[in-house]
C-alpha cells in the first residue's frame, strides 16, 4: 500500500515574499504551510514539494538564476533551509536564529544570503552560500527589521563598484542602510535621514542602478531615498493598508515603481531622472491600465518575465493574504489592465472536508469529482478534483457568524453548522445562501451529518444535544439529550435508521431514530472522543480522542475490542475516516502525520506527511483512491491511494 502526495493546494499569503517565479518561465515557487510547493504553471498536476520545516513558512527567497532557494519558518526551530532548485534537495539547513525568520533575501551574484529574525531574535545574519557560514552576525539589533533588500555593490566617489556589498532594511520608525564587506566580515549601518517624516516600513526595493532605495510604509505611501546623500527624495501615496510589496524597473527616462497594496491594489508609477540623475515626483499612469484591485493585501509581486525595464506591458503574478495568485498584465498609459486567477485557496484553518453520498455505489466516479471544505475565513468551497478549480464559493462574515464547525455536502447544497449556533445552506453552483436555521443549538453547531436520502439532517450542538431537522421545511422533529459535553461526531447508518452521536464527556451514542430513542450507549475509558467513523458493515466503529488511541468496538459490545497507539510518542488523532470497502482507515491529528492502516489486522500501511499543522478532517473518496486531509495550516492534501 501506498500513500502518495498527488496535490497541495494552499498558499502562505500572509507570509514575506511568498511567491517567486523560476527564470526558466514555467515554474512557480510558493510557500503553503511547512512545504515549499514548485508548480508548473501550465500542468496543475505537476507539483514538488520541499519539506524540511517543521512550522508555517515565513519567508521564501530565490536566488537571480533560480539555482537555489532559501526559506525561513516560525517557531523556537526557526531553521533556514537553502535548497537546490534541480536536485529539489536540502544543501544547507542554518541554524542560527531562534524564536523565529521574517525575511531571508539573497544577493544578486548568489554569494551570499542575509537572514533576520523577529522581534524575540533580533539578529541580522550574513551567510556565505558556497560554504554555508557565518560571515557577519549582528545580535541584539536595537530596533527590529521587518523587511530588508540587497542593492549590489557599493560605489565609490567616482561611482564605480568596489568590493563591498550594500544593502538596506526597514521597520518602525527606521530606514538603515548597510555596508557590507565580506573580505573584513563586517556589516555596517547607517540612518536614512527622513527629516521629520516617521513611517514603518514594510517593503523595500532597490533602483535598477543603485542609485535609490524605494521604501513602502504602511501609511499607504512610499519614499525615495538617494542612496549617496542617505537623504529623502520625494514622498509618494500609493494605495491605503499600506504598500506592502514594491517592484523596481528601469524606465526609458528614469525609473518605473510597481507597488501592492494593502487594499489590493496594484499600480505603476513612473518618475523621471534630470540632469543631475535625480528624481523628486513619481507619478501614477492612467487608471485604467496603470492600476488593478486583486482580492486581499498584495504581499508578493513576481515579474512574469526577466527583463529588468518597465516596457509596455508589464506581466506580473500576484500574491495576496487571501490565498490567490493572480497573473496581471499591466501598462503605464496603453491598453486595459486585465488580471486572471492561478490559484485560489483557503487563507485560515481548515475545519472540514465532505464528499457528496453515494449510498448504492453506483456512481462513485462522479461522486469523487467534488468535495467541499470550509474553514474559519468564513468561506465553504466547493471544489474540482480533476484541476483543483473552485466551482463555487459561499461567502459569510466570521465577526457575525462566528467560524463555520461542521460540514455535509450532497453535490447540490452545501450544508454547514456554525458557531452563532445556525445551520446554512448554500447552492453548489454558485455559493448563493439558500436559507438558513436560527437557534438550532446554544452555544453553537459543533457537528452535522446529512442522510444518504438526503431528506433530512442531523446536527450536534455544545450543550450536548441531537437533534435531527427535514430539510424540506427546515424544522426540527426530534430531539434527542444524553451527552454532558458538545457532541464531536455524527454517523448515519446506510439505511438512515440509525445515528452514532461521539462527544467531549467520553460517551458514544446509538439512536435509534425510529423509536426516537437511545439503543446503546459506548464509554471511552479516558479522555474525549474526537472523530468516530463506522464499518460499511454496520456493525463496527473506530474511534479516535484525547486518549491518543485508535479504539475498536463492536456495536454489540459497551467497550472497546482493542485499542492501538498513534505515533511515537502517541498523540492525539483529531480524525478517522474508513473506505468504502471497509478494508482499510486512516488516522490524523496534532503531530500532522496522515496514516494509512489496514482494517482487518491494524497493520500501519504507510504514513504521509506534508501538513504543517494539526490535521482536522479527512476523507476517502468515494471510489477509495483518493484521500482528502484538512487542517490548521489551511491546506488542502489531495493523497493516492495506491493498492497493495
Amino acid at each position: 500500500m501506498a500513500l502518495e502526495l498527488e496535490h497541495m493546494v494552499g498558499f502562505n499569503g500572509a507570509a514575506r515574499t511568498p511567491l517567486h517565479v523560476h527564470p526558466n518561465g514555467s515554474d512557480l515557487v510558493y510557500a503553503q504551510g511547512g512545504c515549499v510547493v514548485i508548480s508548473d504553471l501550465r500542468d496543475p498536476h505537476n507539483q514538488s514539494f520541499l519539506r524540511g520545516h517543521d512550522d508555517m513558512v515565513t519567508c521564501l527567497a530565490m536566488s537571480s538564476s533560480g539555482r537555489l532557494l532559501a526559506s525561513g519558518q516560525a517557531g523556537d526551530n526557526s531553521d533556514v533551509i537553502v535548497w537546490d532548485f534541480e536536485t529539489k534537495r536540502e544543501v544547507y539547513r542554518l541554524q542560527e536564529h531562534d524564536h523565529g525568520v521574517v525575511a531571508v533575501e539573497m544577493s544578486a551574484d548568489e554569494r551570499f544570503l542575509l537572514t533576520v529574525g523577529n522581534e524575540r531574535d533580533r539578529k541580522l545574519v550574513v551567510w556565505d552560500l558556497l560554504t554555508g557560514c557565518i560571515v557577519v552576525i549582528k545580535s541584539n539589533v536595537k530596533v527590529m527589521s521587518t523587511c530588508a533588500c540587497w542593492g549590489g555593490r557599493k560605489k565609490d566617489a567616482k561611482r564605480r563598484e568596489t568590493t563591498q556589498y550594500q544593502l538596506a532594511t526597514g521597520g518602525a520608525s527606521h530606514l538603515s542602510y548597510w555596508t557590507f564587506d565580506p573580505m573584513a566580515g563586517t556589516l555596517a549601518a547607517e540612518d536614512c535621514s527622513l527629516g521629520n517624516q516617521v513611517r514603518t516600513f514594510c517593503s523595500l526595493a532597490f533602483s535598477h542602478d543603485g542609485e535609490y532605495v524605494f521604501a513602502g510604509s504602511a501609511s499607504g505611501d512610499f519614499i525615495a531615498v538617494h542612496v549617496k546623500y542617505k537623504t529623502l527624495h520625494s514622498i509618494t501615496a500609493a494605495c491605503s493598508n499600506g504598500v506592502q510589496s514594491i517592484v523596481a524597473l528601469r524606465s526609458e527616462m528614469g525609473d518605473r515603481v510597481i507597488v501592492g497594496g494593502g487594499d489590493g491594489t496594484v499600480s505603476i508609477f513612473e518618475g523621471l531622472r534630470d540632469g543631475a540623475n535625480h528624481c523628486r515626483a513619481y507619478n501614477r499612469g492612467r487608471i485604467s491600465s496603470s492600476t488593478i484591485q486583486l482580492s486581499g493585501r498584495v504581499n508578493a509581486l513576481q515579474l512574469l518575465h526577466p527583463a529588468a525595464t518597465g516596457t509596455d506591458p508589464v506581466r506580473l503574478l500576484g500574491g495576496t493574504d487571501h490565498g490567490c495568485i493572480y497573473s496581471v498584465e499591466m501598462a503605464f498609459d496603453g491598453g486595459e489592465a486585465r488580471k486572471s486567477l492561478l490559484l485560489e485557496s483557503h487563507p485560515a484553518p481548515i475545519r472540514a472536508v465532505a464528499y457528496p453520498p453515494d449510498p448504492t455505489g453506483n456512481d462513485a466516479a462522479n461522486a469523487s469529482s467534488l468535495f467541499a471544505t470550509c474553514s474559519d475565513d468564513g468561506t465553504v468551497r466547493v471544489w474540482d478534483a480533476v484541476d483543483y478549480r473552485v466551482l463555487a464559493k459561499a461567502v459569510c462574515q466570521p465577526q457575525k457568524t462566528g467560524c463555520p464547525t461542521s460540514l455535509a455536502f450532497s453535490g447540490e447544497v452545501m450544508f454547514t453548522g456554525w458557531e452563532d449556533g445556525k445551520i446554512r445552506a448554500h447552492e453548489a453552483e454558485h455559493g448563493n445562501l439558500l436559507w438558513e436555521i436560527a437557534e438550532c443549538h446554544r452555544g453553537g453547531v459543533t457537528a452535522l451529518a446529512l442522510s444518504n436520502n438526503l431528506k433530512f439532517l442531523v446536527s450536534g450542538g455544545e450543550e450536548g444535544e441531537v437533534r435531527v431537522w427535514e430539510i424540506r421545511t427546515r424544522e426540527m422533529f426530534l430531539h434527542l439529550k444524553h451527552h454532558k459535553a458538545a457532541v464531536t461526531s455524527l454517523q448515519l447508518f446506510a439505511d438512515d435508521t440509525h445515528v452514532l452521536s461521539a462527544g467531549r464527556d467520553r460517551s458514544i451514542y446509538l439512536w435509534d431514530l425510529h423509536a426516537q430513542a437511545r439503543a446503546q450507549s459506548y464509554d471511552q475509558r479516558m479522555g474525549a472522543v474526537n472523530c468516530i467513523a463506522i464499518h460499511p458493515d454496520q456493525t463496527q466503529l473506530l474511534s479516535v480522542g484525547q486518549e491518543r488511541k485508535v479504539s475498536f468496538w463492536d456495536l454489540r459490545q459497551t467497550t472497546p475490542v482493542s485499542m492501538i497507539d498513534v505515533g511515537r510518542p502517541s498523540s492525539e488523532q483529531l480524525c478517522v475516516a474508513i473506505n468504502r470497502e471497509g478494508s482499510m482507515f486512516a488516522a490524523a491529528g496534532v503531530d500532522c502525520t496522515v496514516r494509512l492502516w489496514r482494517l482487518q489486522d491494524a497493520t500501519l500501511l504507510c504514513e504521509g506527511s506534508g501538513h504543517s499543522g494539526a490535521v482536522r478532517s479527512l476523507l476517502f473518496s468515494p471510489d477509495s483512491k483518493q484521500l482528502v486531509s484538512v487542517g490548521n495550516d489551511g491546506g488542502i492534501l489531495i493523497w493516492n491511494v495506491f493498492p497493495e
